[in-house]
């Protein structure tokens, strides 16, 4: 009797420890589970994140070339002498409208394309147009940077994460 018992207790320790190794088991693969999914959405959020700020990088530099594209622009229209630094500035403002276009849908690209030809004529008629006539054009202007300028205080307002 004495064996039995002690067999019995024997059995019954055995199956404890084996139940108690096999829940370890499964909590540290749940455990384990968990940890990747939230690696994977860690590295995700920071992908987001370094997309976001490089978006809002190039959405700082096209409003200071398009303002600098202003400001040279407005000084050839009043002195009425072409200015060498306009077309690189168009250019300058093409590459990061380009830039900022590939993370968007094909009609905001048209618009940044549009903006972006719509300054070189204003570059190349700048000296030689009247000054009402160079209004009007920069009205145009004014009203696509405009679009595109909410398109970027759209991307400045998103959660970071």
């Amino acid at each position: 009797m004495a064996d039995d018992n002690s067999a019995t207790s024997m059995r019954n320790t055995l199956s404890i420890l084996s139940i108690v190794s096999l829940v370890i088991a499964v909590l540290s693969l749940v455990s384990s589970f968990f940890q990747s999914w939230n690696y994977a959405r860690n590295i995700e959020a920071v992908q987001r994140n370094v997309l976001r700020a490089e978006s809002l990088r190039t959405c700082r530099d096209i409003i200071d070339a398009f303002f600098q594209f202003r400001l040279k622009a407005d000084e050839a229209n009043a002195s009425r002498t072409p200015s060498m630094e306009l077309k690189p500035l168009v250019y300058k403002f093409g590459a990061l409208a380009t830039h900022l276009a590939n993370f968007r849908e094909e009609a905001v690209r048209e618009r940044y394309t549009q903006l972006n030809w719509e300054m070189l004529a204003v570059a190349e008629k700048a000296a030689t147009t009247t000054p009402a006539e160079y209004q009007a054009h920069f009205a145009k202007l004014d009203a696509a940077f405009t679009a595109l300028n909410d398109d970027c205080a759209k991307a400045a307002q998103r959660q970071l994460l």
